[in-house]
């Protein structure tokens, strides 16, 4: 993190790769430890609930798309209860790993920031300071997610008569609506992204997050979808490959076992690395936004800010003020 407040507002989509990847590697300590201790359980979480529902719950993909087949495989209503048991338990988990995660290389991208020195023990303590907000706001994700989702479905529910009886403007309108539809979820995931980095930092949580995350990615909107749209890819691409040569490796390509394990140890490394990645890289590019709308982040106040996190200061603000960067910082007290 060696650029100044105003070189910020002018990275672009490679620009925050490459800041992001310099970050990692010259402090592949931490970020080591971090990795291990708060994004393993994340990785294995989302591995567990992949795997899992494909090898136990096809079932219900059979309801929504019957196979043409004399068998029968319609899901009763007991596994439905244990579907949505299963579902309820990987959201309660995927939401605590990832508050873990979040808070951790959060503040640790922003004591680099500040040319601080961090150590794991004060990772931890911040964690304890923050982690009831970041849930809150992961709660609002979800929620808007979910909205966002059902529209979707709803639209592609109206359309699908068009889609059947008219062959070629079906296929046009899918196209669109498809289009449409994932430049929304790029938007959407870009301000979600935001509004998590802006809950450990700026000590706005829930849908004020949102709402700041939202002003925050005008301007850099295009570089934040793109990014996204490279690391979701990603996502996807080790999905595949799992798939292909792990799940389908012995029945497609006649591999031996030591061949889809060692394939499946590659994927889950590469899944670590993307997930270390897309956090690092969000908080990046909450750094260029703050830059580029002039919000300019004081590495002076943003340091004592990080202190009172972990303890080091006694933060006492003025009545009605609140600590946010880019705002003037109040008196601190040294304890």
């Amino acid at each position: 993190m060696d650029r100044t407040e105003e070189d910020m507002k002018h990275v672009g989509f490679f620009g925050i790769f490459k800041q992001s990847f310099k970050t990692i590697f010259t402090r592949k300590k931490i970020f080591s430890h971090i990795t291990l201790v708060f994004i393993l359980p994340l990785a294995i979480t989302f591995i567990i609930h992949m795997e899992f529902s494909h090898h136990h719950f096809w079932r219900f993909q059979n309801n929504l798309l019957p196979l043409d087949t004399n068998v029968s495989h319609r899901a009763t209503t007991m596994e439905w209860f244990y579907y949505a048991l299963f579902t309820f338990a990987y959201f309660i988990f995927l939401t605590i790993f990832s508050t873990l995660s979040t808070a951790a290389v959060v503040f640790t991208i922003a004591s680099i920031y500040t040319n601080r020195e961090v150590c794991f023990r004060d990772v931890i303590k911040v964690i304890s300071e923050v982690w009831k907000r970041l849930c809150v706001t992961f709660i609002f994700i979800y929620i808007v997610q979910f909205i966002y989702d059902v529209i979707g479905n709803i639209v592609m529910g109206i359309i699908k008569p068009i889609i059947f009886d008219y062959e070629i403007f079906g296929l046009v309108l899918l196209i669109i609506v498809s289009i449409l539809y994932a430049y929304g979820f790029f938007y959407l995931t870009v301000v979600c992204q935001l509004a998590s980095v802006i809950t450990v930092l700026e000590k706005i949580h829930g849908f004020k997050a949102l709402k700041k995350g939202k002003a925050l990615a005008s301007g850099k909107k295009s570089v934040g979808m793109g990014i996204s749209f490279v690391l979701y890819g990603v996502l996807v691409g080790i999905i595949i490959v799992n798939l292909l040569f792990v799940e389908y490796g012995h029945d497609v390509f006649k591999w031996a076992l030591i061949w889809r394990v060692l394939i499946g140890i590659l994927c889950g490394i590469l899944l670590l690395m993307l997930l270390l990645v897309l956090i690092v890289t969000q908080t990046v590019l909450y750094l260029v936004c703050k830059s580029y709308h002039r919000e300019v982040i004081d590495k002076l106040s943003l340091s004592t800010f990080l202190d009172a996190y972990i303890g080091d200061t006694m933060v006492v603000p003025r009545l009605g003020d609140e600590i946010q960067l880019g705002c003037p910082q109040p008196l601190a007290q040294q304890v």
